[in-house]
């Protein structure tokens, strides 16, 4: 996989774009393929301010901005991947779509190009399943873990019909991106996303039952951790509503109590509190995705980000 030159990466959401961020970081050429302008445009605007906080924190410089924005080329719609070798899926957690896209791709990208799928809950084998055999054995999942462009790890997972050449193909892959690769059996949440949704799920129930604030329990389980993250920002920049479908679908698909959406997080994603991208979620964000700070006492136990009602009245 180092002879890559041209990928497309279909969805330009959080993960989207930080998959075409390490693809460009890697010399190669990315189309970031959205459903419309609009999307594409708020993509694109994501992606150049990501990289500016970046650049503010000095994770990035200037010139590495320029160079990956010179190799990434945004588009919408139907889009000519002759020439493409290798298509990442990164579109939300949604099988029907998902598969609708899986599809549509078969008849679109080149007989050899392989395909690499983003999902964390849903079976590769079930959504490659209606493709001809020969281009299954071209599939797999290749689960990049948020935030893409600093995390050093990536969980690999086999469809029923991924070839051998298909799986090093992506661990070479991952190498050129300088990711560790984990390969994993094909069940939902993995390793990484099992884990994670268990303890943002907790987290907001902490904050409901009013055990602690939110900054409270993102402080003490950053400095348990290690992490830069507490589970609440984390959310927040992942998207509520993200988390929300993710944790449905393990709920679905495992029976398992511990992933059964908190409350809380159903009424914030109901109201449009999905996190960084609306400007409001645990915490609130200004157009760029910056925190703005807040006073302690409007997250303290039992309040829970303030009543959303009596928040909206003094709007």
């Amino acid at each position: 996989m180092s002879d890559i030159q041209r990928a497309a990466v279909f969805g330009g959401g959080t993960a989207g774009r930080g998959v075409a961020r390490v693809l460009a970081a890697a010399g190669i050429e990315v189309l970031l393929v959205e459903s419309s302008r609009e999307a594409l445009d708020r993509a694109l605007d994501a992606l150049r301010d990501a990289m500016a906080r970046d650049i503010g924190r000095w994770a990035l410089t200037e010139a590495e901005r320029d160079a990956q924005l010179a190799r990434i080329e945004g588009t919408h719609g139907t889009t000519d991947l002759r020439g493409v070798q290798l298509v990442a899926e990164a579109i939300g957690e949604n099988r029907r779509e998902k598969t609708a896209l899986l599809a549509e791709l078969d008849g679109r990208a080149d007989p050899e190009a392989f395909i690499f799928l983003n999902t964390s809950t849903i079976s590769i084998t079930e959504l490659a399943a209606g493709l001809p055999l020969e281009r299954q054995r071209r599939i797999l999942g290749l689960h990049f873990l948020h935030p893409v462009s600093r995390t050093p790890l990536v969980e690999l997972i086999r469809g029923q019909e991924s070839s051998p050449g298909t799986v090093e193909a992506a661990r070479r892959l991952a190498a050129r991106l300088g990711k560790e690769v984990i390969e994993v059996a094909e069940y939902p949440g993995y390793i990484t996303t099992r884990l994670t949704l268990v303890l943002i799920n907790e987290a907001i129930q902490l904050v409901m039952e009013g055990v602690a604030t939110r900054d409270a329990v993102d402080r003490a389980m950053r400095l348990r951790l290690g992490a830069s993250h507490g589970p609440l920002a984390l959310a927040d920049e992942i998207g509520l509503d993200s988390v929300h479908r993710a944790l449905e679908s393990m709920w679905e698909g495992l029976g398992l109590p511990q992933f059964r959406p908190a409350p809380l997080l159903r009424r914030m994603v109901t109201e449009g509190w999905l996190g960084e991208k609306s400007g409001r979620g645990f915490y609130r964000y200004d157009s760029s995705g910056r925190r703005i700070p807040e006073p302690e006492d409007l997250a303290r136990p039992g309040v829970a980000l303030g009543s959303l009602e009596d928040d909206r009245r003094g709007e």
